[in-house]
């Protein structure tokens, strides 16, 4: 069995960033006790451990055959949170207890760092997140272009952005880089979804263009379980 968390003791002792600013860490798991998850979650946030970052867990609805049932996505504010969040996993009781916990009620599908590059809107409004999982050849176009789409109206009904993917990732599996749109809703989600077919004029466009400079290996649907917040 994998043990996702104790990853998390490595991420601690070897990463650092230069940069002040955002980036986030995703940890999957697949588990077939997602309440005991949850649990374990409300726990730690409850604990005495200093909370400096941010934490949402997401249940992968359509993810083809990834074995992943769940995603832990960690978003630090800067490196200096990331080395506090670091030190209290290193040295607070509450956490060698959450790590033993989730151990025992989950494995390891993945984990990777993830640096995001352009986002529009505020993800933590959104509940469902259609995301495109891919590998991009050429960043600095995609990015161009697919800003350009999503600045379009009626591309995306709230959040998007671009995640660089970093430290952990196998780009034959998971790719170089994801994009996402947001929904506040499931109910919006499937709204968008029967709409696929009526493609606008810009979105064809972006189609014929994007070939060129990314290949698409899989889009997944994924829905927010919870999230814990600094000093909740």
């Amino acid at each position: 069995m994998k043990k996702i968390f104790l990853t998390f003791l490595l991420f601690c002792s070897t990463f650092a960033l230069s940069q002040e600013r955002p980036f986030q860490a995703f940890f999957g798991i697949n588990t077939d006790n997602p309440l005991a998850v949850v649990e374990a979650m409300d726990e730690y946030a409850a604990s005495n451990c200093p909370q400096t970052t941010g934490i949402r867990l997401m249940n992968e609805f359509f993810n083809g055959y990834d074995d992943t049932t769940h995603t832990i996505i960690v978003t630090y504010p800067n490196k200096m949170a990331y080395m506090a969040w670091a030190n209290n996993f290193a040295s607070c009781p509450a956490a060698a207890k959450f790590l033993q916990k989730m151990n025992s009620i989950s494995e390891s599908t993945f984990q990777t760092l993830g640096m995001p590059l352009l986002t529009g809107g505020d993800p933590s409004e959104d509940q469902v997140f259609q995301i495109f999982i891919m590998n991009v050849s050429d960043p600095a176009a995609y990015a161009n272009a697919y800003s350009k789409l999503m600045n379009t109206e009626g591309q995306c009904p709230s959040s998007w952005g671009l995640v660089a993917m970093g430290p952990g990732v196998e780009p034959s599996e998971s790719g170089t880089h994801f994009a996402y749109c947001g929904y506040k809703s499931l109910d919006s989600y499937l709204d968008g979804y029967m709409n696929q077919g009526n493609l606008t004029r810009e979105y064809e466009t972006f189609l014929r263009k994007a070939p060129s400079f990314r290949d698409l290996l899989r889009v997944n649907m994924s829905a927010v379980v919870k999230d814990w917040t600094p000093g909740q």
